[in-house]
């Protein structure tokens, strides 16, 4: 009986040791430390940030162009004998080939922005059409600037008819018959400058200059230009005239500066 006893006893400690050490191992469990959390695999973004840059500004560039040089003789327009032209004249037409002010300043040249713009910007034509008149058997400007995709608008106000005929080279060319009072409309994509004339009175000549931006200008008899509304940056300004050819120069503005930037055109 004893040794029953002995034995159940032996048995039920057993157990309990075996109860108390399984406890103390998951006690102590709960004090393991975590496992490390993985690197995350998430990347940041390597991609240039893109500087946008106004396709305007508040700079401006002007100045005036300057003859220089013995100035040459300019030739009377020769009418023959059109009496209807050469009525509504009270003197002699000199020719518009070149067109110099008092002080020898040039008319008639277009300036313009070559380079530098922003890249891809774009900017809308106006909405008004642009005019070239052909009245007293003459082409009125001499010289015509305009937006590409800007309407040009060509009007006959004699009262003799006229043809207009462009030749272009980018650009469509045409030559239509524009009867008195009459007038056509064109639209031009391409930039450059063509020469217009009339074929039935052959004095009749002018330019017509398509420039893909608003920043140009053509010039008056006193030669000045401005150009306004450029974002900050390093420009390429041209110049172009029939007779006295082309030039450029560099110049580079902020905004809000106002810069003069002179040419001086001489006949080679």
């Amino acid at each position: 009986m004893n040794q029953r006893i002995h034995r159940a006893a032996f048995i039920c400690g057993h157990a309990l040791f075996l109860l108390l050490v399984a406890t103390y191992m998951i006690g102590c469990g709960g004090d393991q430390p975590a496992p490390p959390k993985r690197p995350s695999t998430a990347t940041t973004s390597t991609k240039p940030k893109v500087v946008e840059t106004s396709a305007t500004g508040t700079a401006s560039i002007s100045g005036i162009i300057n003859f220089s040089g013995t100035v040459p003789k300019l030739k009377t327009v020769d009418m023959g004998a059109v009496a209807e032209c050469k009525e509504q004249h009270s003197s002699d037409v000199i020719s518009e080939a070149l067109v110099l002010g008092e002080d020898n300043t040039v008319g008639n040249v277009v300036v313009k922005i070559k380079s530098g713009l922003p890249i891809n910007a774009k900017y809308d034509p106006p909405t008004a059409p642009v005019e070239m008149d052909q009245v007293g058997c003459i082409y009125t400007p001499h010289v015509l600037g305009v937006q590409a995709g800007q309407t040009v608008k060509f009007k006959n106000s004699d009262s003799v008819p006229h043809n207009v005929h462009t030749l272009s080279e980018k650009n469509k060319a045409f030559n239509k018959a524009v009867n008195k009072g009459g007038e056509l409309e064109m639209a031009y994509d391409e930039e450059e400058t063509f020469f217009v004339k009339c074929d039935i009175h052959p004095w009749m000549k002018s330019y017509v200059s398509v420039i893909s931006h608003p920043f140009f200008h053509v010039t008056q008899k006193d030669g000045k230009y401005q150009i306004k509304d450029l974002p900050a940056g390093k420009y390429t300004v041209e110049i172009w005239h029939e007779r006295l050819g082309e030039q450029t120069k560099e110049i580079e503005v902020a905004d809000g500066q106002s810069v003069q930037l002179d040419f001086t055109l001489s006949k080679s």
